[in-house]
């Protein structure tokens, strides 16, 4: 994006916060204090949040969990996680870390630094941990891919309580308050095993399309929707019976499902074409003839490829992110193909009339979106946003603290961030700022890789704007409750 100087004093304030923090607290995981940005409404009782999770590409760098309340657009704190982040879920109030290192990282998501992230350690025998979901006892049910096993962490002793076998290559898990099953989604072995949450029992594994990588619930538990993105499908699932009702046709190569409780339909963002599906997933009747199944009801041609979408919670209109991703890209693979990830849009979709009506433009890199619960904002990641400064001390119009000799050329910085849509004017949210001081870093940035870094001011190049220390790398956003 283009040249920014914003307020410096977040970043120092926050990296004085870590040092105290560290002085005093020896435990394997840091908080970071709560550190308000400029501008923005104050928020007294902050109800949701944005959780904006990101990856440390330091060696041996924690990843990060950075909370905007929605109410005032405001960080409202920065939890250290473990290394290698790789997914965020959630419960009623906790939201749950999967990291590469074999652990979970928990805590309350909505007092994200009241107290330390309590630390799930998963057996030895579990290994790859991608993703999860809660299920109608709120205990959180973990795949672990290379293990083709999922594990159950407790949500009031925060261990590991069972460990139960599925299928080859386990990636997603679909769960609902509504439903006492969870649906495992089998990558490698393109099926579905599903599981009893009262006892653990596997009850059954349904086939699937080819190489499934996600799945939705219906809000009432009725029927589940696993994206194929091998044979670019989508299956729909009675959740009674336990059998595919409707193999439905998507775009090409589809990677995420998201569902529209207000509309009752399934948006599904397809990586490989420039469209959107959306199903319609009401009015299902086995035993009408001719049955009335889950069907196709719209594809919605965007701008460019989509890599996630979401839909308001008032139903009136979807917003796709135009990341620009290989064809392919998926949560699981989302990291080793961020750098490849270079479009800066997000499509609005009209809900009712089903099509494209305009794109926003926000930082190279949307990779991730979600929606408030309020209808009111649209969150996307911009993970690979950067800040270019120019030479002002050797500018022929330099008026201060000028240096001889040619003008250097201009230097860019990686900065990722997270944009702010305000959908009440489809605009991208920044907030005031202290004109008397400057800086480089983004209204919203993801964190610094090291906290204790103190952005510094270089005087052969540019004497006025402190240069950004390296940043952490965003890849998922996710809202809270």
């Amino acid at each position: 994006m283009i040249s920014r100087y914003k307020a410096v004093w977040l970043v120092l304030l926050t990296a004085m916060t870590v040092a105290l923090v560290a002085g005093c607290n020896d435990s394997l995981r840091q908080f970071i204090l709560p550190v308000p940005q400029p501008g923005g409404d104050p928020c007294a009782v902050c109800l949701a949040h944005a959780m904006v999770l990101s990856t440390n590409p330091a060696a041996g760098g924690q990843g990060s969990a950075m909370h905007i309340d929605v109410l005032g657009d405001t960080n409202v704190g920065i939890v250290s996680i473990g290394t290698g982040p790789v997914f965020v879920g959630k419960n009623n109030n906790r939201v749950f870390v999967t990291n590469s290192d074999n652990t979970v990282d928990s805590y309350i998501g909505l007092v994200p630094t009241a107290t330390n992230p309590s630390i799930v350690t998963l057996p030895a025998t579990s290994t790859t941990p991608i993703a999860g979901a809660a299920s109608s006892t709120g205990n959180y049910y973990l795949a672990n891919s290379g293990s083709g096993t999922v594990s159950e962490i407790s949500s009031g002793s925060l261990a590991v309580i069972a460990t139960v076998p599925v299928g080859t290559q386990p990636v997603a898990v679909v769960g609902s308050p509504n439903n006492s099953k969870i649906y495992v989604v089998n990558h490698g072995s393109n099926n579905v095993t599903v599981i009893s949450t009262t006892d653990n029992t596997v009850t059954g594994s349904i086939a699937v399309g080819t190489a499934p990588v996600w799945g939705v619930m219906s809000n009432d538990g009725s029927h589940v929707y696993i994206v194929n993105q091998g044979s670019g499908t989508v299956s729909a699932i009675d959740t009674l019976l336990d059998i595919v009702i409707a193999t439905i046709p998507v775009g090409t190569s589809p990677n995420f499902a998201f569902f529209d409780v207000k509309n009752q339909r399934v948006w599904v963002s397809n990586t490989g074409s420039s469209n959107v599906s959306v199903l319609k997933a009401n009015d299902i009747d086995l035993a009408a003839v001719p049955q009335v199944l889950p069907r196709l009801l719209a594809t919605v041609t965007l701008t460019s490829a989509p890599t996630s979408v979401t839909v308001l919670a008032d139903g009136t209109r979807a917003y796709a992110a135009l990341g620009g991703c290989p064809a392919g890209t998926n949560h699981t693979n989302i990291q080793a193909n961020l750098a490849a990830c270079t479009g800066n849009l997000v499509s609005e979709v009209d809900g009712i009339a089903l099509k494209e009506v305009k794109t926003i433009t926000v930082g190279p890199g949307a990779v991730a979106i979600d929606s408030s619960t309020d209808s009111s904002r649209v969150y996307a990641i911009s993970s690979n946003d950067t800040t270019v400064v120019r030479d002002n001390v050797h500018a022929p119009n330099c008026t201060a603290n000028c240096l001889p000799g040619a003008v250097l050329p201009d230097r860019t910085f990686a900065t990722p961030s997270l944009s702010i849509v305000r959908t009440a004017t489809d605009t991208v949210f920044q907030p005031p700022t202290d004109p008397s001081v400057v800086s480089l870093v983004p209204s919203f940035s993801a964190p610094q890789q090291d906290f204790k870094c103190v952005a510094a001011i270089d005087p052969t190049f540019n004497s006025k704007v402190p240069l950004p220390c390296p940043i952490q790398k965003p890849f998922m956003v996710r809202m809270l409750p």
